[in-house]
């Protein structure tokens, strides 16, 4: 096995980019750079520094509380650390450590924390330094990201070493964690899930050894997606050099996962590490999730579909197809809310890299031609990650030349028949919904809209309750009030 200190991403030198397929404009403010299905327009809003240089840059990740402003994430080496800003009018707000004392994060460009949140509670997850002998702790927050609560222990006492933790929440009380669980001298890697509970994490659940062949891909970190009861854990396997992607399903909030399948048929046989893993979510029963191949005309970002129930697999395709072999892709994200869509990458082309953006409406037979994200064109812009509520996109990305963490924001216009207003949003669970709608805050009574802007229906909240399970499956506008006529949007989900 090859030593975890030299572990890189696969970045081979690529050709010159054909950029004749891309059309973009780049302003100070809000520009109007794509037009996709039934007339709905993609705006961008300017770049936004999300911390000073030389303040980090490792490995970016974002959430949004629940005024739908970003808390972003992300690390700084010697000594490792992780660090938070949120979004505030004109720019972000002073950095936070949210390393505590006694846990110096395992951090690097192409591995390290990870942040979810439901509401104003944000976790986040890191793993300790040594990482053979530190555990891997939690931290909360539940004032949108500002402030934060002590660690709290994920890996139980087992002698055991835990690895490349990812986090997801749909309960704000109940995050899931999955990390890779190793035996000693870095044997035998395997992925587990654990779940929150009175206080503290459960024992951790096997969820590729029982199903993926061999050891999973050691270097390469997963991820967890959760909606309401609902969980999938996603993993590259590495049995006999296969480096493919795997998921596990859940129904009882990962208790336990009793199915397991491959979900990636490109047949990618590779005998050194790519670092690099798979990112979904999950929209009732389907599963949307994106990956890095290099089975097929060079190293490639992918996408696809399935099944959260069975795993059985629906389409799959490169995100950006007809590339020249030589343009390399890697580290994609995902995010998105029924067939909205949006997934960014870190792109490769003669030396220099950018982060690239395609979008959809219609689900993945729709997304748009690539575009860039980053407006600067020089130093290396890496390993994006993306969010998505309300209509807009938020994507961060590392900008190494400054040593920063950059952010920007795509808005869709005309999405939905109802227009964007100046009403406060406010995040409402389970997405997708069954039967009632959790409604946090002093909310009296809601009226909801069709994607046409047509009232459906008005009802009472009783103790911050919306029953929905009248309403047929889809997507809709949900207009609350307040006393003293206080008036709330947001979106939902049923299913």
């Amino acid at each position: 096995m090859a030593s975890f200190a030299t572990h890189k991403p696969n970045n081979p030198e690529a050709m010159l980019h054909n950029s004749s397929f891309i059309t973009v404009a780049f302003a100070s403010t809000l520009v109007v750079s794509s037009v996709h299905s039934q007339d709905t327009q993609l705006s961008w809003d300017e770049v936004v520094d999300c911390n000073a240089a030389g303040e980090g840059t490792l490995r970016p990740r974002i959430t949004l509380n629940a005024s739908n402003s970003p808390v972003v994430l992300w690390g700084k080496s010697a000594p490792g650390s992780n660090y938070v800003a949120i979004g505030e009018a004109g720019g972000f707000s002073p950095i936070v450590e949210v390393s505590a004392p006694g846990c110096v994060p395992s951090v690097a460009d192409w591995m390290g924390s990870s942040i979810a949140s439901v509401g104003n509670t944000v976790w986040v997850v890191m793993k300790a330094t040594p990482e053979e002998t530190k555990p891997t702790y939690v931290r909360r927050s539940d004032d949108g990201g500002y402030t934060w609560a002590d660690t709290i222990r994920v890996d139980p006492f087992d002698g055991l070493v835990s690895r490349f933790p990812t986090i997801d929440v749909a309960d704000p009380g109940r995050p899931l964690v999955q990390y890779m669980q190793f035996d000693g001298g870095w044997s035998g890697a395997r992925q587990v899930v654990t779940h929150f509970m009175a206080g503290s994490f459960m024992e951790p659940v096997q969820v590729s050894t029982p199903y993926a062949p061999g050891e999973v891909c050691d270097c390469c970190p997963g991820q967890v997606i959760t909606n309401g009861d609902r969980a999938v854990a996603l993993y590259r396997n590495a049995g006999s050099n296969l480096r493919v992607m795997w998921g596990a399903t859940s129904d009882d909030h990962g208790a336990s996962f009793p199915l397991g399948s491959v979900l990636d048929t490109t047949g990618w046989s590779l005998s050194s590490c790519p670092s690099s893993g798979p990112d979904g979510y999950l929209v009732g029963d389907s599963i949307r999730y994106v990956w890095m191949s290099g089975a097929n005309n060079g190293t490639k970002v992918y996408m696809g579909s399935a099944l959260a129930s069975d795993l059985s697999l629906g389409t799959a395709r490169f995100v950006n197809p007809g590339q020249a072999s030589g343009q390399t892709q890697n580290f994609p994200r995902i995010a998105g809310n029924g067939d909205t869509l949006g997934v960014v990458w870190e792109q490769y082309t003669n030396g220099a890299r950018d982060i690239f953006f395609s979008w959809s409406v219609t689900g993945a037979a729709g997304l748009s031609v690539p575009e860039w994200v980053n407006t600067d064109m020089t130093g290396s812009q890496k390993t994006p990650d993306i969010a998505y509520a309300d209509g807009s996109f938020h994507i961060v990305w590392s900008e190494f030349g400054a040593n920063q963490v950059r952010y920007r924001k795509g808005v869709l216009q005309d999405a939905v028949g109802i227009g964007e207003t100046s009403l406060p949003n406010v995040q409402v669970w389970p997405v997708p919904a069954e039967e009632t709608i959790q409604v946090p805050g002093a909310w009296l009574s809601a009226e909801v809209l069709d994607l046409d802007g047509r009232s459906v229906m008005m009802a009472v909240i009783h103790d911050g309750q919306l029953p929905v399970g009248s309403l047929p499956a889809g997507a809709y506008a949900l207009l609350l009030r307040g006393r003293n006529d206080q008036q709330g949007r947001t979106r939902f989900v049923k299913q």
